[in-house]
């Protein structure tokens, strides 16, 4: 069979391209099938995923914080206004009995008791958004809060043991061999990491984990590791961050047939759900802002209260608003 130069390079393309054809093809690659990545760059995409968990978990704790601090304040101011609110008017009705319509007090007492139920009505509104917002937060962010914490104590562990023996480049199994040596510790990589490592630097938003291609992350190192310091670190991971991450965390203990070092992060399913759980609610800016208006519109009501009250307890009126055993 004849065998023309066009046809044998476009064999020889394929068979080249089939076998240097990476692992973790698909995803953010941290590795090169023969020109081996720097590990320091493993370490730092890996940290970046840690932090990220870290700061969700921070922002998300202080939501629910100050959801429930915000709620507290505004229920209690509530209740302090439609309390009087509710006196007042009682007061007024039992005023308008005795005094004809069109007495100047009558009419200045009907005007502060509208502005009165107005604000009350304002409040009312603000704390009906802090309700819906609050029954969100309770359902969703305690839960996120726990599963956050694991998810950080789980990619953390992995970080932490990155060690130098992922860098160092062996051949063959004999070298991967330690003997009978003790294994007294391992040095953890002290790098910096530049930006490129971290869509999350910033915010952890749906807009960061699109940066991540295919939505994974893949660290692969695909030469002998040293049995004395890989058997430990699969022993660590399959009884921790395996077992949280479920099917969240892809990690080969025996990569055709030598220990290596090879995991897939599947960063959508850690951060999808927790970006979406997190996002309920009203932000604590937001809330802030509420509380400040809920404030000032307890001031207006106290003045008018106050203007009320004193026009209820003129001298002329004194008796009348006795008769009614008032409190005000």
């Amino acid at each position: 069979m004849k065998v023309t130069i066009a046809e044998l390079v476009v064999l020889l393309f394929s068979v080249t391209c089939v076998d240097a054809w990476p692992q973790g093809a698909d995803c953010t690659r941290v590795g090169d099938y023969k020109e081996h990545a720097p590990v320091t760059e493993a370490v730092c995409y890996l940290r970046c995923l840690s932090d990220a968990l870290n700061k969700l978990y921070s922002e998300g704790e202080k939501k629910l914080l100050v959801t429930e601090e915000v709620y507290a304040n505004a229920s209690r101011i509530l209740d302090d206004m439609e309390g009087r609110a509710g006196a007042s008017l009682k007061y007024l009705s039992v005023i308008r009995g005795v005094m004809e319509r069109g007495h100047d007090k009558l009419e200045k007492l009907i005007s502060c008791g509208n502005k009165m139920g107005d604000l009350v009505s304002k409040v009312g509104g603000l704390f009906a958004a802090l309700e819906d917002s609050v029954k969100e937060v309770r359902k969703e962010i305690p839960g996120a809060l726990i599963k956050t914490n694991k998810y950080y104590t789980s990619v953390a562990e992995i970080v932490r043991t990155v060690w130098e023996d992922v860098g160092e480049i062996l051949w063959n199994s004999t070298e991967a061999k330690c003997g009978s040596q003790k294994v007294e510790g391992v040095k953890e990589f002290k790098t910096e990491c530049g930006p490129h490592t971290c869509p999350f630097a910033k915010t952890v938003r749906q807009s960061g984990l699109d940066k991540y291609k295919g939505h994974c992350l893949y660290v692969g190192r695909n030469s002998y590791l040293r049995h004395c310091f890989n058997l430990p670190r699969n022993s660590l991971y399959v009884h921790g961050p395996v077992n949280t991450l479920g099917d969240a965390l892809e990690w080969e203990e025996n990569w055709s047939g030598y220990l290596g070092f090879e995991l897939t992060v599947n960063v959508q399913k850690i951060f999808t759900p927790l970006i979406a759980s997190f996002g309920v609610g009203i932000a604590p800016s937001v809330l802030a802002e509420m509380i400040n208006n809920i404030t000032s519109l307890q001031s207006r009501f106290n003045e008018v209260h106050s203007n009320f009250t004193s026009l209820l307890l003129t001298t002329k009126l004194k008796t009348e608003v006795y008769n009614t055993d008032s409190t005000i």
